[in-house]
C-alpha cells in the first residue's frame, strides 16, 4: 500500500507540474507590440535580491518594439523597428531606458500612420513597390564612443550612448564600402582592435564579404574584401590570430530569377531562405593578414549556422563550436513564438576540429538541448598562443524535453562535459539571449577566471505579461537569480545585447 500511495503521489505531481506548465500559445505575446518608449530608475520595492556593486556598466540590447504598423499586422518579428534598451548599472541601482531606432522607414510610417515599407520575411504592402524597411534591431553595441544598432542588410545607425537618441546612418567614416554591416563583431582584445563583418550577395556579380580591423579611435587599420563563389551570407564570424571564420549556408540560393520574384513583390529574402540540397554547406577559412595564404574551404554536413560560440588556434588545429541548424530548417513564425520552426528543426551546439595540415575538419555533438544565441566572454574572442582555450559557452535553451520555449539558461562547460553543465530554468515564462559582463570589465581579457562575472537575460512572465532582467552569478547559474529586476511593463523579446563596461548616466542626473 505504501508502495502504491507514493506511486500515486509521484504520478499527481508529475502532472500537477505538466498542468501548469505554460501552453506554446501563452508565449506569444512576449512579441506583442510596445510602442511606448519608457526611462526609471528601479525603485527597491522592484528589485528581488541585491544588486552586485561590482557590477558597473550598461547593458545594451535591441530588437523588434512592433509586430504591427499601425493596426496592419507584420508577417515576422524581424520585420519590426528596433527599441533599444539600456540598462545602467552603478553603485547597487539600475536605471532602465528604451528608444526606437529613428531609421527612415519608422520615421516615415510614423508620420503617417500607416504601414509604407515592405519587410524582408515576407510583409507586404500594396500598391506601388517600395524598398524595404530598415528595421536596425539585431545587435547594438558600443566601441570608441560610438554606440551602434545593427541590421545586416543596411548600414548601421548610430546613437547617443546616454539618451539613445538617433544621430543618423553610420559608414565608419567610409569604410564600410558594401554600404551594409552584420549583425554580429569580435574583439581581438590582445591587439586592442574591434573586427566588423560585412556582406553583399552576388546577384549579378560575386559576392563580397569584407572585414574591417579598428583601433579605439575607429581608425581602420585593416580593410580585405572577398569574392568567394557561393558565400551569400555572412550573419556571424569567429576570429582567430590567423583566420576569419565563416559558414557558407546551402540555405541562400541567389539567383537573378529569385531576385525577380523578390522584386515583384512575390516573394522575400525570409520566405526564400530553406535548405537547397544542390548547395554546398562549408566552413571557411579567410586569412586575415593579405597574402597570407589561399582561402580553405571545408565541407561539413548541411546544415545553417547563424551564430559561433567560441573559438581557438593552436599550431596546426583551429577547434571552435556553433548552434547548428538542420536541413528541415526554415524561417517560418513557428507557433507564433520562434523566429523559425525549431519545434521542427532545433538547434543543437556542435564542435569542429580543423587539421590545419592536412586541410580535414571533423564534427561532434557537444550538447543535445534545443538552443540558441550562444553567448561568451567579450573580451576572449580571440586568445593569444599559448594562453588556454576559452571553456564556457551560454546558450538560451529549451529547459523541456520539447524544443520550443526556450525557457532556460545552459552553461556549457567545454572541458568537463556533462560533469560541468549548468542550468537555470525561467519558472513563470521565456528567456531571451544570455549576456555575459565581466567582473573586471576590460581586464577581464587577460586576468581572473573566465566565469568571473554574471549573466543578464531578459525574461517574460506569460501570466503578468511583464518583463524582468534576472542576473544570475555566471559561476553557479543554477543557484537562481542573485536579483530580479521587475519593469512592471510590457518590453518585447529581444533579438541581441552586449556588455559595455562604461557608464553613460548617473544618478545625480536623474530627478530622485
Amino acid at each position: 500500500v505504501h508502495g502504491t500511495l507514493s506511486e500515486c503521489l509521484f504520478f499527481f505531481a508529475e502532472g500537477m507540474a505538466e498542468a501548469t506548465q505554460p501552453s506554446l500559445e501563452a508565449y506569444q505575446a512576449g512579441w506583442s507590440t510596445q510602442r511606448e518608449e519608457f526611462e526609471f530608475w528601479f525603485a527597491d520595492v522592484d528589485i528581488e535580491g541585491t544588486v552586485p556593486l561590482e557590477l558597473r556598466g550598461t547593458f545594451f540590447r535591441n530588437g523588434p518594439g512592433v509586430l504591427d504598423v499601425f493596426g496592419a499586422p507584420l508577417a515576422h518579428p524581424i520585420d519590426g523597428d528596433g527599441l533599444v534598451c539600456a540598462l545602467t548599472f552603478i553603485d547597487g541601482r539600475v536605471h532602465f531606458r528604451s528608444r526606437f531606432v529613428q531609421s527612415f522607414s519608422h520615421t516615415q510610417e510614423k508620420e503617417q500612420k500607416q504601414l509604407l515599407f515592405p519587410g524582408q520575411m515576407g510583409t507586404k504592402v500594396p500598391g506601388k513597390r517600395r524598398k524595404f524597411r530598415d528595421p536596425s534591431h539585431t545587435n547594438v553595441f558600443s566601441w570608441g564612443g560610438r554606440l551602434l544598432t545593427l541590421h545586416e542588410y543596411s548600414l548601421p545607425h548610430r546613437l547617443d550612448p546616454a539618451t539613445l537618441e538617433t544621430r543618423g546612418r553610420d559608414t565608419l567614416d567610409g569604410a564600410l564600402t558594401t554600404r551594409t554591416m552584420s549583425a554580429h563583431f569580435r574583439i581581438d582584445a590582445p591587439h586592442n582592435r574591434l573586427v566588423t563583418v560585412s556582406f553583399l550577395p552576388g546577384i549579378v556579380g560575386p559576392p563580397t564579404v569584407r572585414f574591417c580591423e579598428f583601433d579605439p579611435q575607429w581608425r581602420l587599420l585593416q580593410g580585405s574584401s572577398h569574392h568567394i563563389a557561393g558565400l551569400h551570407y555572412v550573419h556571424d564570424f569567429l576570429l582567430t590570430p590567423r583566420f576569419y571564420v565563416v559558414h557558407m549556408t546551402p540555405f541562400v540560393n541567389v539567383s537573378l530569377e529569385g531576385a525577380k520574384r523578390i522584386r515583384r513583390g512575390e516573394s522575400s529574402p525570409g520566405e526564400e531562405m530553406r535548405y537547397y540540397p544542390d548547395l554546398p554547406s562549408r566552413i571557411v577559412l579567410i586569412p586575415r593578414e593579405p597574402h597570407s595564404g589561399d582561402v580553405r574551404q571545408l565541407d561539413i554536413m548541411p546544415c545553417h549556422i547563424f551564430h559561433f560560440g567560441t573559438g581557438w588556434e593552436t599550431p596546426g588545429r583551429l577547434e571552435f563550436n556553433a548552434v547548428c541548424l538542420p536541413p528541415a530548417f526554415t524561417m517560418a513564425f513557428q507557433h507564433g513564438v520562434w523566429l523559425s520552426n525549431a519545434s521542427d528543426a532545433p538547434g543543437r551546439l556542435h564542435r569542429f576540429v580543423v587539421d590545419l595540415d592536412a586541410n580535414t575538419i571533423a564534427t561532434s555533438l557537444i550538447d543535445p538541448v534545443s538552443c540558441e544565441f550562444p553567448a561568451v566572454h567579450p573580451y576572449r574572442h580571440t586568445r593569444q598562443p599559448g594562453a588556454r582555450p576559452p571553456r564556457f559557452v551560454y546558450l538560451m535553451a529549451s529547459g523541456d524535453e520539447r524544443p520550443l520555449p526556450f525557457n532556460a539558461v545552459v552553461k556549457v562547460d567545454l572541458l568537463r562535459g556533462a560533469a560541468g553543465r549548468e542550468q537555470w530554468r525561467c519558472p513563470k515564462g521565456g528567456v531571451g539571449e544570455p549576456c555575459y559582463a565581466p567582473r573586471l570589465g576590460r581586464a577581464s581579457a587577460a586576468h581572473g577566471d573566465e566565469d568571473d562575472g554574471w549573466i543578464i537575460v531578459q525574461t517574460y512572465d506569460v501570466e503578468q505579461r511583464q518583463t524582468s532582467f534576472v542576473i544570475l552569478d555566471a559561476q553557479n547559474i543554477s543557484a537562481g537569480p542573485v536579483c530580479t529586476l521587475k519593469t512592471r511593463r510590457h518590453i518585447p523579446n529581444g533579438f541581441h545585447g552586449t556588455w559595455c563596461p562604461d557608464v553613460f548616466t548617473h544618478p545625480a542626473a536623474a530627478k530622485l
